[in-house]
């Protein structure tokens, strides 16, 4: 049975037609039955879809005889059923978000489930059932996986609350600058456009990210297709789409979403100078490496890796003495000058931040940290992978050559300049962390130049004697890529609706912060009329509540007539007016101009606001008062608050004030 031909008929076209409609009707029925409470929609909302999906299936099954369900079907079946559940909470909690009541909104995704449910049965059957040439199959698998990724993105990118640093970011683009202490602008000027154009949501401040995802997948794709040939080249998107660095670059708003893009630009244009002899890649890698200090610094190590290749490779010192390099050099200082400008004008601040700060810094030996750091963004799939075209070149390229000696050549520096401009960054990153504290996102950008390697493994074709590690690296790959989007898809339903009986982690991020930035500001406009003055709101360390704070604050209504110094970005600051360290809190909010003010200090532990340091610095003090954070009816924190007076930069004594109701 051909499901692209006859299938297509009216008479084929009705069971499918009436299967998502019951399908999308018991959806409906069970989740109208069971969704009474907040706390009751995750159970709700993935009951509704599993019966609904179960019916689905069997009446599919039953209409089509071509396609017996049967027991080994099960595992692919359920597998299809929670990916759509996962996409189909994403639009629920979307819609509901744009104003649509709970039923409208799950009415709405019941519909898009169980038509795309129903059309994703059957071919699942199909494909396994009926000989479809490899080819296509594999087209139609990386198309599946590509598509879902974005789709899932897009889906959930305004749902969850935003992390800590994305708040953060956030403040930057509220106080948009060439330059910042702690990263360069290409941030701040990512997120400003779109909050200009869409307000101040999640949506707004994240979509730059995904943004900049296509243009690292645009690269991976024309570096690969060139060196691998088309197939590769597809393999190369798919790794770009489901690998947790990437994907979750692509989602969440950072300095690493626009260096990610840069890179991967940079490395495109490298190949293109090595390989191809192209003078014109030296301006788009100068632009690449301009536009990546304006990101973040750490492009530098692959403009050092890139400069050494070039001095080591005879073939290619042959630039040294032409123009072109140096006019990528310029080009990138040009692109590069607002951060050097910024540091000009602030004593080189972040630059010091970045080096002589980051050195002085508790040495730590972090090295397997740094090692599981790689894991969690690789998968232990894509570690092996990683060994395994490293360690396996000569197999990995055997068969590409085709008795052409000159290809065989080009295949062999093409793997060689890859290997190295990924390979120097990670070194001097893992040398770091013998002696400092390795983050998360250190090598994010550091694979996209195996890219191509590893999608040329996961899609050339099985040979004799090709070794184990290759050939298991390249058999996982398939369920790896699944597994990774059923991942994805829980993390997302968790920090949205929910998971049935998940409790949320407690005052992680801002989860929660939609209502609890709510009731905060009602607390402290009630307080402002009872004391007729206007209160600046402190954030208990270095700049993450505050930077929930002034987002979450931000989204409540304001008057027209509101001034802008009562606009929550600028008047919400951080611990630095205690003696902390508060990162560009400090320079948006200088403790010399906050004297004699009254504040409401916020904080995760009631002791950070009874310390000395706040004691010496304020002339009254109120009582402590605690205050829940609750989603969907569910605790996921607790935070403290105390409203203070009087106060002065330099710590002194202060007399104790009458307590001051704050509940």
């Amino acid at each position: 049975m051909n499901p692209t031909g006859s299938e297509r008929s009216p008479a084929h076209r009705a069971p499918m037609l009436a299967a998502v409609l019951v399908t999308a009707g018991v959806d409906i029925a069970v989740f109208r039955v069971l969704y009474g409470r907040p706390e009751s929609l995750a159970f709700a909302h993935g009951t509704g879809f599993l019966a609904a999906a179960a019916t689905g299936s069997l009446l599919l099954a039953a209409a089509r005889s071509g396609i017996a369900f049967r027991l080994r079907d099960l595992p692919s079946v359920l597998v299809i059923a929670l990916l759509v559940l996962f996409l189909r909470g994403g639009v629920l909690a979307s819609l509901a978000q744009l104003g649509f009541t709970v039923p409208t909104a799950q009415f709405v995704s019941a519909l898009l489930a169980a038509a795309l449910f129903c059309l994703a049965f059957p071919y699942s059957l199909h494909s396994r059932r009926m000989r479809t040439p490899a080819e296509l199959r594999w087209r139609h698998y990386v198309v599946g996986i590509v598509v879902y990724s974005i789709l899932l993105r897009l889906a959930w990118l305004g749902v969850p609350e935003l992390i800590f640093e994305e708040a953060y970011y956030w403040n930057y683009a509220r106080h948009p600058d060439i330059g910042y202490l702690d990263h360069p602008l290409m941030v701040a000027w990512t997120i400003k456009p779109f909050i200009a154009l869409m307000g101040d949501n999640e949506f707004a401040v994240r979509i730059g990210a995904l943004l900049f995802w296509f243009v690292t997948a645009w690269c991976s794709y024309r570096l690969t297709r060139e060196a691998f040939g088309k197939t590769a080249a597809e393999g190369a998107v798919l790794l770009i789409a489901i690998l947790p660095v990437y994907f979750s670059f692509g989602w969440f708003v950072s300095p690493d979403a626009p260096l990610t893009a840069f890179w991967a630009m940079a490395v495109y244009c490298s190949w293109r100078i090595v390989i191809r002899d192209d003078g014109k890649a030296w301006l788009g890698l100068g632009a690449a490496v301009g536009l990546g200090l304006s990101s973040k610094y750490t492009i530098a190590l692959l403009g050092a890796a890139i400069v050494l290749y070039v001095l080591a490779d005879r073939r290619s010192r042959k630039w040294l003495s032409r123009p072109q390099p140096y006019a990528a050099a310029v080009i990138a200082l040009l692109l590069a000058s607002p951060v050097v400008l910024w540091n000009m004008q602030n004593d080189w601040a972040s630059l010091a931040f970045q080096t002589e700060g980051r050195l002085a810094a508790k040495s730590v030996f972090s090295l397997p940290r740094f090692i599981g750091n790689v894991l969690v963004f690789l998968t232990p799939t894509g570690v092996l992978a990683v060994i395994a075209v490293v360690l396996e070149r000569e197999r990995l390229l055997s068969g590409l050559e085709q008795g052409d000696r000159q290809a065989g050549d080009t295949l062999r520096r093409t793997c060689r300049l890859l290997t190295w401009l990924a390979l120097f960054p990670l070194a001097v990153f893992a040398t770091l962390s013998l002696f400092k504290t390795s983050k998360l996102n250190w090598t994010g950008p550091v694979w996209l130049a195996l890219i191509p390697l590893l999608a040329l493994l996961i899609t050339r074709r099985p040979e004799a004697g090709e070794g184990r590690l290759l050939e298991w690296s390249r058999r996982a790959w398939p369920n790896t890529a699944i597994l990774c989007l059923l991942v994805y898809g829980a993390f997302f339903h968790h920090l949205g609706p929910g998971l049935p009986g998940v409790a949320y982690p407690q005052n992680l991020h801002l989860i929660g912060w939609r209502d609890f930035g709510r009731e905060l500001d009602d607390i402290v406009a009630r307080l402002e009329r009872e004391t007729g003055k206007e209160i600046l709101v402190v954030g208990m360390d270095r700049n993450r509540i505050a930077s929930g704070l002034a987002f979450y604050r931000t989204r409540r209504p304001a008057s027209p007539d509101q001034p802008a110094s009562r606009d929550p970005a600028f008047s919400t600051a951080s611990e630095h007016l205690f003696g902390a360290v508060g990162l560009m809190y400090e320079l948006w909010f200088p403790a010399a101009r906050q004297e004699g003010r009254t504040m409401l200090l916020v904080a995760a532990n009631a002791a950070r606001l009874d310390s000395d340091a706040v004691r010496g610095r304020v002339r009254e003090l109120g009582d402590i008062h605690a205050l829940s954070v609750v989603k969907n009816g569910r605790l996921a924190g607790r935070y403290h608050y105390r409203l203070v007076s009087g106060y002065h930069d330099e710590p002194g004594r202060q007399d104790r004030a009458a307590p001051v109701r704050a509940e």
